[in-house]
């Protein structure tokens, strides 16, 4: 059997997928992230936000494809060790990547600091950056008032950090305050269903990810 050329390969592909790429986004952070806790399916505000974004038209799904890389426990430094990796594994011709983190609560609930973590979050974004596009989103409210005053303050600092090297950051902490957020919180961390619904929204409604999920061809 003749083995295709590549552009013969291409060509095929394309009359089977009907298409030429695939949009697809990895998000990366904690067990908020990945969801836990939210006994409702689709689980987690990724999944939430991936079907919101479909039904207002910003991609079809499918073909876009979402990767819910949250990982319990894990601090910035660990999924700043992973992240590269686990994107590499998952790279498939003619996908066009986003990289979404949202990491931090970990670290400032084992008593990081706001300024020293922001540093971090810096150094995270300026690597991410050069891979793919790249947002950040700031850690939510937890019940511990402690916690949210450090939480309160990374957020401040983590948009000033990604705005010094143009990767978009979204801080719903206010916003989750002011709709009692935490009121929705399962064991005082992870959000349940109607938290994980209430993020996914807001983070809809920000002109930030609308631009980050849309996809224009």
């Amino acid at each position: 059997m003749r083995r295709l050329e590549a552009s013969e390969f291409a060509l095929a592909r394309r009359k089977i997928l009907g298409r030429e790429h695939t949009d697809t986004w990895f998000f990366f952070g904690d067990s908020i992230t990945l969801g836990v806790n939210d006994s409702e399916q689709p689980g987690g505000f990724v999944s939430r936000l991936a079907l919101l974004g479909a039904r207002e038209g910003a991609y079809a799904l499918p073909p876009a494809t979402f990767y819910n890389l949250g990982a319990r426990r894990q601090k910035l430094s660990q999924i700043e060790a992973r992240f590269e990796q686990e994107y590499t594994a998952r790279l498939m011709p003619g996908i066009r990547p986003r990289l979404a983190f949202c990491t931090g609560t970990v670290d400032i609930k084992g008593g990081a600091g706001a300024a020293p973590l922001s540093n971090d979050v810096l150094r995270l974004v300026t690597r991410a950056k050069t891979i793919a596009p790249t947002l950040f989103i700031c850690p939510f409210p937890v019940a511990d008032e402690e916690a949210n005053r450090t939480l309160e303050a990374f957020g401040a600092l983590a948009c000033e950090a990604c705005k010094s090297v143009n990767v978009p950051c979204i801080n719903l902490f206010p916003d989750l305050v002011q709709a009692s957020f935490v009121d929705l919180l399962t064991d005082a961390v992870h959000p349940g269903p109607e938290g994980n619904a209430l993020i996914a929204q807001k983070l809809w409604e920000r002109e930030e990810m609308q631009v980050f999920l849309r996809v224009e061809d």
